[in-house]
């Protein structure tokens, strides 16, 4: 069960305060039938906004406490049956976007496509399934897209860097890191918060315009949440700094075949860099990699081999995997349980 969620009673006495004012949903000139999930041989008519979804109430029951709760009482009795004849199922007006329903009512009801093979969903399509779920307390459906943004926002450093390499699923952002922290305070899945903090951090000035929906509006972050951005922001740098003047201390690699050489070199690449690109020093993606500086600055390979790979992979990533682990306290927040350890399947 996902924690604080919200109440049968509270969920269900918001729904029905509607039902009783609205007889029927064909009262409403302005509703329209759905054009993917209207089945006449379905069972439950479900209203959002101007949107009518006709499916069937099976599935809904067997996944949702709410649903369950809602459809085991009887209709208002204001509800008069008999002005009713077109309707032969319950019809529940509910609170929510047409088109987040939609996302989630596909999950039980394949409409116009059938979806096969992985799980690759849109942005949209998570942040529907996350509110609606939790919402009405389908909780399965919550934890499969929170599993999927923690491949996205993950909790330990490997998984991170396999993340980078990957790349972000074309459906998402770096915008969409602002609803990814508000999905996180929704659910209390705080291990999705360092990492989607941090790229909110890289959003620059446009973080206060918030991430604009598909239907206009926008969804920015708490006043606290954007406060901690801007803090990480100068944090992240200050952890690029700290990295660039580690990354060249006077220690050689084990098995040097030149130490006196390499200890020489390592000396120039510090005092270059002044010298250098102010992106690279301090740099906000305090991951980025040192290749380039390293073939610039020795472009004569005075390196030994063992010393190249050093400052190449091996010293950055033990720095880097230094800053990962105290990243919760650079965005301000308290260090998630087990946080730096890889996630366990469910």
């Amino acid at each position: 069960m996902l924690p604080n969620p919200r109440s049968l009673q509270e969920t269900w006495l918001e729904t029905r305060s509607d039902v009783r004012d609205t007889p029927g949903v064909a009262e409403a000139p302005s509703a329209k039938r759905d054009g993917e999930l209207w089945f006449e041989d379905g069972n439950l008519v479900l209203v959002a906004g101007d949107v009518e979804f006709k499916v069937y109430r099976g599935p809904l029951i067997a996944h949702s406490l709410v649903f369950t709760d809602m459809l085991s009482l009887p209709q208002p009795a204001g509800a008069d049956h008999s002005e009713r004849t077109e309707r032969t199922c319950p019809v529940i007006p509910l609170h929510d976007s047409p088109d987040d329903l939609r996302h989630v009512l596909r999950v039980f009801v394949p409409g116009s496509s059938l979806r096969a093979g992985a799980f690759e969903p849109s942005y949209e399509e998570v942040s529907a399934c996350i509110r609606i779920g939790h919402k009405y307390q389908i909780d399965a459906l919550v934890q499969r897209n929170l599993a999927f943004l923690a491949r996205l926002y993950p909790s330990d450093f490997d998984s991170y860097l396999a993340a980078r390499r990957l790349g972000r699923p074309p459906t998402f952002t770096p915008a969409h890191a602002i609803g990814v922290v508000n999905l996180a305070r929704l659910t209390a899945e705080s291990s999705l918060l360092p990492a989607a903090l941090m790229e909110c951090c890289s959003l620059g000035a446009n973080i206060v315009h918030g991430l604009e929906r598909p239907d206009g509006t926008r969804e920015t972050l708490s006043p606290e949440d954007l406060g901690r951005c801007f803090v990480g922001r100068a944090r992240m740098a200050q952890a690029s700094a700290r990295i660039a003047h580690q990354m060249f201390r006077q220690s050689v690699a084990r098995g040097c075949r030149h130490p006196a050489c390499c200890l020489r070199v390592l000396q120039r690449l510090l005092n270059d860099l002044g010298d250098a690109r102010i992106e690279l020093v301090s740099n906000l993606d305090w991951c980025a990699s040192w290749t380039e500086y390293l073939d610039d600055k020795d472009d004569e390979r005075e390196l030994c081999g063992k010393c190249y790979k050093m400052l190449e992979e091996e010293r950055p990533r033990q720095l880097q995997r230094e800053v990962w682990q105290v990243l919760p306290t650079m965005m301000g927040i308290t260090a998630p349980e087990n946080w730096g350890e890889k996630r366990k399947e469910s």
